[in-house]
């Protein structure tokens, strides 16, 4: 998660208290070839690969302040601690009246697109399979990745936006109410830009996790055709 930049090490280290979960058995997990120890992951672009890392801001009680998926550039990534530290100060601000703690919310949200969009959206283009799949997608369900365009062609928000989008519509959800998996749903399942000979270390729990999503995605899928049948 960009953690070898040093500005980015020492905001965490001297911001936030640091813990970290493997996240294999969750059923939002994606699958992924994995890194070696000795290895260095080359550049992707923001929010790519948000199945397989989650960075998350949580307050004490655990409700959530503010979550990234995916690997950011550092660039973006300080930003975005400075905007999770400032929300983290808004939600434990007593004497804000819940209404007006939500819209200070939305309001730092949208503040800071306005401010950093464009060079995070550049940055934030997405992996040419993921686009390729995310508007396979948009062809057969309503999708919140995409807007108007001019032409009528819809046109894939950049992931950056995207993120934000979604926390705007989860404003200080407590964990266990934080669907991760709706959060972390865009684009592809597997996520690997480590090409060639290092493609080596696989992840058999999280295959069986994906396993199991598509089990219960095709049986999901069968109940609504099977009722759709039923109502005609």
């Amino acid at each position: 998660m960009t953690l070898p930049n040093e500005d980015v090490k020492a905001m965490l280290a001297g911001q936030f208290v640091l813990a970290a979960r493997n996240i294999q058995r969750d059923p939002h997990v994606g699958m992924s070839h994995g890194y070696r120890c000795d290895q260095s992951a080359v550049g992707t672009t923001n929010g790519a690969g948000g199945r397989n890392v989650q960075l998350l801001v949580l307050a004490a009680d655990d409700t959530v302040v503010h979550a990234l998926p995916g690997f950011w550039h550092a660039a973006d990534l300080l930003p975005e601690l400075r905007l999770g530290l400032e929300l983290f100060r808004l939600y434990v601000d007593d004497d804000r009246p819940p209404a007006a703690r939500d819209a200070m919310f939305a309001a730092l949200h949208r503040s800071h697109v306005r401010r950093h969009g464009e060079a995070a959206a550049a940055r934030g283009a997405w992996q040419s399979f993921d686009a390729w799949h995310e508007r396979q997608r948009a062809d057969f369900a309503a999708r919140d990745t995409s807007v108007p365009a001019p032409g009528g062609m819809p046109a894939l928000k950049d992931i950056p936006t995207l993120v934000h989008d979604r926390m705007l519509a989860r404003p200080f959800r407590r964990l266990a109410d934080f669907d991760l998996e709706a959060f972390v749903d865009y684009g592809r399942p597997f996520y690997d830009n480590n090409p060639g000979a290092d493609r080596r270390r696989e992840f058999p729990l999280a295959e069986r996790a994906n396993k199991k999503r598509a089990s219960a995605a095709a049986k999901a899928a069968a109940v609504a055709v099977g009722r759709a049948r039923a109502a005609r």
